[in-house]
Formats: C-alpha cells, structure tokens, sequence
C-alpha cells in the first residue's frame, strides 16, 4: 500500500523512535483524489513537535484511476491494513490518525465498521466526511442537502432510477440553491465513492440510522443533525476542524454529535478546502490535540443517548456549562477560559485542558444553531444528549425542497 508517490520528506521512516511523550505514530489520511503528499506542511509542523509520520495513498477503483475513488468499504480496508503494518513495523499499541476530507470517512468505515477503534488513539479530522450531507453556504449559516434522503425520496418515485441518475439530480439541485459544485467532475460523480456519498443503506450500517427524518432533503440555513447517530467510539478523541471559508465541508458533515470526547473547531480563516492543511491555527489546534493524553468517554447508556450529562446536551454556551461537560469526563475547557469565544484565539487551545478530553463547547467555535433549545429538551436523563437538535420544524418547506428535487431527477430520468 505504500506508494512510490508517499515516499515524501519526513513520511514513512520507520526508524523514526517512538518516545514516551510521543508513543503513537501518526497516520495521514487523504480525501477524494488527494495525495499523501498533499499534507506537506502537517508533516514537516508534526516532524518537528517530535511525531513519527506514516501514510500511503489508496481507493484506486480496480487499480487504476484517482485516488480515493473506490468504496469506502475497500478504501476502509486498505488503510485498516495500513494501520495494521505500521503498528506491527514499529511496536506501537495505537496510532493517531488524520484525516482529510473524504479521508475521515474512510477512517470512519476502518472505526465503525471495521472495528478499528482499539488500535486508533485519537482522530483528528480536517473539513471532515462525519454525515453525508453537500455543503451550501458559510458555517455556521449553513444550508444542507441530505443526501440519502434525497436517494430514498428519487427511489419513492422512480424505483428504477439508477443512483449516477439522482447523483446529476441532486448535483443539479445544489447548483440550483446557490451552491459551487466545489470541484464534482463527472468522473467523480461516477464513482463508487459518491454512490456510498447518496446511499441511505451503508449510512444506516454505519451510524445505527440516519441523521435527518425522512422528510428532510434540503436544510435550508441550518447546521447540525436532527437527529443523534451512533457517529464516535467512546475510546477514541476527536478533534474536527471546519473551516469557515471552505465551501465543500460544513458543519454538518464536518461535525460529529456533542461528547465528551468530541471537539469541534470552527476554524475562522480564510484557508479554503484544500488550504486548511497548511493553516498555522489548525495545525497549532492539531499539535495541540496530539500532545494531549486522551481519556476515554463513558460508553453510551441503555437509552441510546450519551452519558454526557447536562453541560453538553444542546452545545451550551456559556464557560460554566461547558466546563460542566469536560468535567463529568475528568476533561475541562480546552481553551482555559470558559468563555464563549468564537475561534479567533485557538493556538493556546487545550494548554490548560489537563488530561481530559476537550470539553465541546469550550469557546472553540459556535455551536450548532438550535443549541438553547437543546439545552432544555435533552440531557436531564442522557436520552437526547449530543443531539443539538433544533426545535423549530421545518418539515413543510423541506417537503417542499424535497419535491422540486424529485422533480428534477425524474425529468432527468425522462429525457
């Protein structure tokens, strides 16, 4: 799996010696047609803090074409294979991983699906594939098509249309609502990755359900899930970064549900999709994550909710219940100032986070809109916990949305 074209400066020494303040090696993870390469400035920024580095590129379909390409069932394999040598070549007990884009999704499929989650440390995610959702608009306003919706919605009307069909549809669709299509070629649209993108099925196997009712395509001017999933593994600590200037990567794909082991970051930049790699806050947000012990989350109660308690249940607001949330956990506002903060200030993230897990809503980024009603509805008895569901309904105007998509693809099917 190791490609010529990983062989890069500070990648894949595996002389590189593991030291007790740095006992995991680091694996990179690259999106939809990237290249390890592409991670140049993270490597030489992780070299540095003393991390061993490690990455390959994958999910050619049959062998041939882009990277990244191929399902994220095989992309998931391969890269689990990967994580496999390099715990074998240099000893390690875990690794942590990175991933980008698309690249977080693969790691999802190796966590969730795979049964990845005893061998990875932590994950930190860079405009990250967590829900399949296509971005419209800036976080944290952000308007949100749901694809597999949209794919059981295109099958209600047409049960033989083919999925590339409802692919062009929704792509249609999200140009329609003012969106860029952020690079969707027709090679892209074509490929198993973008089948798995639209499939209700691999995301119900994945998460347990989905994340948005049946009748919700379009989320116009929303962020966040509407429902919980089963989206994190309990013995591993995230960290996501959404950047505010990318346009492929929202909130809602961006983000995983409130935890105790959850942070989410919204990076307040300029960098772009691919520019996020190299952005000094979010590698400092990245070292900062790395060089911190992770203590596992409690495992998920009876109710399906998380035993999060009250403080995280809705995103929170204030320091003091963010502080509630991280210290339930043994964690504590990862920013060290309990303030509402809204990501300008992030490189001193964590330095006061002791051992903990990064508390959620410490100040690193705004939370998901609907947080007050969550805060309220949830969390008393851990059901809702990590929800951030919103309270305002929106079921008619998203059936509404949702009938104009099927309009499209059905008249794309008829011609």
């Amino acid at each position: 799996m190791i490609a010529s074209s990983a062989q890069a400066a500070g990648l894949n020494d595996y002389a590189c010696p593991l030291t007790p303040e740095r006992p995991y090696p680091v694996v990179l993870v690259h999106g939809r047609g990237g290249d390890v390469n592409g991670f140049g400035a993270l490597v030489s920024a992780l070299n540095a803090a003393g991390h061993c580095v490690y990455g390959t590129n994958y999910g050619q379909t049959n062998g041939v074409g882009p990277n990244g390409h191929d399902h994220l069932t095989v992309s998931g394999g391969q890269i689990h294979g990967f994580i496999q040598h390099v715990l074998a070549s240099t000893g390690a007990e875990k690794v942590d991983v990175i991933g980008h884009s698309a690249g977080t999704g693969v790691l999802n499929n190796v966590i969730l699906e795979k049964d990845g989650g005893g061998w990875i440390h932590r994950l930190v995610s860079f405009g990250g594939l967590h829900h399949p959702y296509a971005h419209v608009g800036v976080p944290p306003a952000d308007s949100d098509l749901f694809l597999p919706n949209v794919t059981l919605a295109a099958r209600l009307v047409d049960p033989d249309i083919t999925m590339q069909e409802i692919i062009i549809g929704a792509l249609d669709l999200y140009a329609g609502a003012g969106g860029s299509l952020a690079g969707i070629d027709a090679e892209t649209a074509e490929s198993n990755f973008a089948a798995d993108l639209f499939e209700p099925n691999y995301w119900t196997m994945l998460h347990g359900g989905l994340s948005e009712p049946p009748e919700v395509l379009l989320k116009p001017l929303d962020a966040g899930h509407t429902l919980p999933t089963a989206d994190a593994v309990h013995s591993i600590c995230y960290t996501n970064i959404v950047g505010a200037a990318d346009l492929v990567t929202g909130v809602s794909a961006g983000y995983q549900d409130p935890a105790p082991n959850v942070d989410n970051f919204l990076l307040l930049s300029l960098a772009d999709h691919s520019q996020i790699l190299a952005d000094p806050i979010a590698i400092a947000k990245t070292l900062t994550a790395l060089g911190t012990p992770c203590t596992p989350a409690p495992p998920p109660d009876d109710t399906g909710g998380s035993e999060t308690g009250e403080g995280t249940t809705g995103a929170p607001t204030t320091g003091d219940d963010g502080n509630e949330s991280g210290d339930s956990s043994g964690g504590s506002d990862s920013d060290g100032d309990g303030d509402t903060g809204t990501g300008t200030a992030p490189t001193s993230d964590g330095s006061s986070g002791g051992s903990g897990p990064s508390d959620t809503s410490s100040g690193d980024g705004p939370p998901s809109p609907g947080a007050a009603t969550g805060g309220s509805t949830g969390g008393a008895n851990g059901d809702d916990a990590g929800c951030g569901c919103t309270s305002r309904s929106d079921g008619a105007l998203s059936g509404l949305l949702g009938v104009l998509a099927l309009g499209s693809l059905v008249r794309r099917r008829r011609r």
